[in-house]
């Protein structure tokens, strides 16, 4: 019984073989006859022509441009009129006075606190934000704050304070104006726009500042070109509002600016 299932293997193996041989060898001639090689040669060996290549553009591996460029995509600016505050450190004020003028030239409202020598750790650790949030109720929050911690070696200790005044604004849409440095910083910008967000911060370092005599503030013309810059970045902005700049005739503008006393750092 071995015997006859052996050769039937051994037959068929041959016959595998002759099939294989007659299939990728060239034709083969007999006499007058010509056997032709097996067709399925070709189907086997034959490489996939571009309109025979795998077809994934259905597939849903396939990334969508519109998705991946949708964060990138420019907000629709912001139209109705807005309850803008502003508020910070010293040098908030020639700043308000700015934009106390786009205020005016677009129809919308403004106030402003300067607290003097504060810092993000003040502002943290104290109630006065929330205070004045609630007192004026504004839609669009402009905060002018690090330039009294330019100096520190280690900027990842105000993480979070920023993070606690980013809570306080809640869902209020800001725009973080960096500080003017007058010197290099040791990562105070980089930080202030990891926690806001590039689109929430607008980094100044790097401007020309002409400066008072104590050569670290800005002086108020150059507060006001400061201003101007921010208002040409607004479009970039996680919420853009109106900021056309405002025309001669606009005059000086009130702020309704209050003054504040930093009483320790």
């Amino acid at each position: 019984m071995k015997s006859n299932y052996g050769s039937l293997w051994l037959l068929l193996a041959f016959a595998l073989v002759t099939i294989l041989i007659v299939a990728f060898g060239d034709d083969i001639q007999i006499g007058n006859y010509t056997v032709k090689k097996a067709p399925f040669r070709e189907h086997l060996l034959t490489e996939l022509s571009p309109s025979d290549s795998l077809d994934f553009t259905n597939s849903n591996e396939v990334l969508d441009e519109s998705a991946v460029s949708i964060n990138e995509k420019k907000v629709a600016v912001d139209s109705l009129p807005q309850s803008i505050f502003i508020f910070g450190d010293s040098m908030t004020f020639n700043l308000a006075l700015r934009l106390a003028q786009y205020a005016r030239q677009n129809g919308h409202e403004i106030h402003s606190v300067n607290w003097d020598s504060s810092n993000t750790k003040i502002w943290a650790d104290s109630d006065t934000l929330l205070y004045f949030i609630r007192k004026y109720r504004p839609t669009q929050i402009f905060v002018s704050l690090g330039s009294n911690e330019l100096y520190l070696k280690n900027p990842g200790t105000r993480v979070k304070f920023v993070n606690r005044i980013i809570e306080m604004i809640d869902t209020i849409p800001f725009v973080w104006i960096g500080p003017p440095n007058w010197k290099e910083d040791s990562g105070i910008n980089d930080m202030l726009e990891r926690e806001c967000g590039h689109k929430r911060f607008f980094r100044s370092a790097g401007m020309h500042f002409d400066r008072k005599a104590d050569k670290i503030h800005p002086t108020r013309e150059s507060s006001a070109k400061w201003i101007d810059s921010v208002a040409r970045w607004m479009p970039k902005s996680s919420h853009p509002i109106v900021m056309d700049s405002p025309s001669d005739s606009i005059g000086k503008a009130n702020p309704n600016i209050v003054f504040l006393k930093a009483l320790n750092k």
